[in-house]
Order: structure tokens, then C-alpha cells, then sequence
């Protein structure tokens, strides 16, 4: 008999699977797209989330930012919302982009919020995270797509779960289609996942700025956690 499943995340572990497919590359042999969605489901169920939670383990992290991280754990935050950025290390190597991730912190008017560096996601996650943070940039102006909430951690590693993942990668599809149809009808060469970085430059230099940052309005919206 064939096994029917009620929960909506194994339809949203395909899609994201889908996206997950196009992005064919050698350059990470951490990236399993396959085994990464079998690590999301475990993680989607284990969280009582209602959607498809990727988890991940900040890399590089930084100690006046754990700090802070700490601080807002004693203040009862259970599930601080992180932003994030990408930094190009490569300019012809999009597989070598890095995304940081950071911690805001509100002063007590509300009024300006200071970004505390966390540390920046491995390679296997920033591989798919990067594609579908630019997706955020494009005419379709889906404004953020992906949310990123500490989740857990000792000492120096920081676990995240990032969230959402797979309306991003619905989104990119739909967008890969109508640039794949673009390109037919001009007979120009197929876009590849990384078609908008020359028109997203956000590189990060010792001493620069990070420029603006992403805003979530919800942070809980798609889970049960609050709920505890």
C-alpha cells in the first residue's frame, strides 16, 4: 500500500529539493541536497515547526557577538531572529560567496539598532542561502525571503534554523522560468542561480560597512515555538 502523508513539509522538502537540483555543484562536496532535505525534515518535525526548517551551525563565530547572544538568552528571548548579508570573497567565483549573519540590537528608544556579528554559515548552507537572498533584489521584489533563528548552542557554536526555505525556492523557480523563457526568446545563453551577483555587489572589506540590512516582520510566524 502506498504511504500518503497529511503534513505539508514533504511537499515543501521537494520544492526546495527542485532549487536544491539546479544548483549542480562540484566546488562543495559538503552540498548533498538530498541529505540536506532529509536533515530538514528531521529538524522541521523535532521543532513542531509548521514549515520546512533547515538546520545550521555558524562557523567563524565571534566572541563580542556571543556575547551579546548570551545576554539576550538571560533577557528571556528564547529565539532571537538574525539578518543577514552576503560577502563576496571571489568575484569570479560565485560558489565562494559568504553569508554573514548578525544579531540587532535596539537601543531603548527603538529608534536605531546596532548589527553584532555572529559568524557566517558553512559553504554547503551559503551555496543555496546566497541564490535566494538576491532573489530579494529583483524585479519581483519579494522583499525577505528567508529568516534565520538561533536555536540552540553551547560555548562557541551557535545552531541555527533557517526558515522559509522553501517559499524561496518556489520563488526562484517561478523567476528561472520566466528568465529561461527570456533567454529562448532572445536566444541568449541560459541564466545560471547566481544570474544577478554582477548586479548585487555587497562586498565586505576589513573596516567596511555592511551596508543596509533585511528586515522580517513576524519572527515567529512560521513556527510553534512562541507557543511554548
Amino acid at each position: 500500500m502506498i504511504r500518503t502523508y497529511s503534513r505539508p513539509h514533504y511537499a515543501q522538502a521537494r520544492t526546495w529539493y527542485r532549487f536544491a537540483c539546479w544548483l549542480r555543484r562540484t566546488s562543495c562536496p559538503q552540498f548533498h541536497p538530498h541529505l540536506m532535505k532529509e536533515d530538514a525534515l528531521r529538524a522541521s518535525f523535532g521543532l513542531r515547526a509548521k514549515s520546512l526548517i533547515l538546520p545550521s551551525l555558524l562557523q567563524d563565530c565571534e566572541a563580542a557577538g556571543l556575547a551579546r547572544l548570551a545576554a539576550r538568552a538571560e533577557a528571556g528571548d528564547k529565539y532571537p531572529e538574525l539578518v543577514a548579508r552576503i560577502a563576496q570573497v571571489d568575484p569570479d567565483d560565485p560558489s565562494a560567496d559568504e553569508v554573514h549573519l548578525f544579531l540587532e540590537v535596539a537601543d531603548r528608544t527603538g529608534t536605531h539598532t546596532e548589527k553584532h556579528l555572529l559568524g557566517k554559515l558553512p559553504p554547503e548552507d551559503a551555496l543555496w542561502v546566497a541564490p535566494l537572498i538576491r532573489l530579494e533584489s529583483d524585479a519581483y521584489g519579494t522583499g525577505t525571503v528567508l529568516r534565520y533563528h538561533v536555536t540552540g548552542g553551547q560555548d562557541t557554536q551557535v545552531h541555527v534554523a533557517v526558515s522559509r526555505a522553501h517559499q524561496a525556492a518556489a520563488a526562484w523557480l517561478d523567476w528561472a522560468d520566466d528568465r529561461k523563457a527570456w533567454a529562448e526568446a532572445h536566444a541568449v545563453a541560459e541564466e545560471s542561480p547566481y544570474a544577478y551577483r554582477a548586479s548585487y555587489r555587497d562586498t565586505v572589506a576589513p573596516g567596511a560597512g555592511y551596508g543596509e540590512f533585511l528586515y522580517g516582520t513576524d519572527a515567529y510566524g512560521e513556527t510553534d515555538w512562541d507557543d511554548e
